[in-house]
């Protein structure tokens, strides 16, 4: 068979013995992160209730707990990156 007229067929078949394809693997998802997401959520959904019940301190304190747990979590994420790239083989 002339396929764009470059290429004609050889006949070639694949083997019969050749194993079936695995299965792809069920995605995994990140449970960790998506827990940490949460607590911080419910750290800022908690501003009002602390704020109300205990006092505007109370709110505020709770607001600066957790900005300091989401900066904490991004530092933490940030330090087990590879910042050096290319500049290590640098002459």
């Amino acid at each position: 068979m002339l396929v764009v007229g470059l290429v004609h067929g050889s006949g070639w078949e694949p083997p019969e013995d050749a194993p079936a394809p695995r299965p792809s693997r069920p995605r995994r998802v990140p449970w960790r992160p998506l827990a940490w997401l949460a607590a911080w959520c419910w750290l800022l959904a908690l501003v009002p209730v602390a704020d109300s019940a205990l006092g505007a301190l109370a709110g505020y304190a709770v607001i600066l707990l957790a900005v300091a747990l989401g900066f904490w979590r991004v530092e933490r994420w940030c330090a087990g990156q590879y910042w050096q790239g290319l500049r290590e083989y640098q002459s």
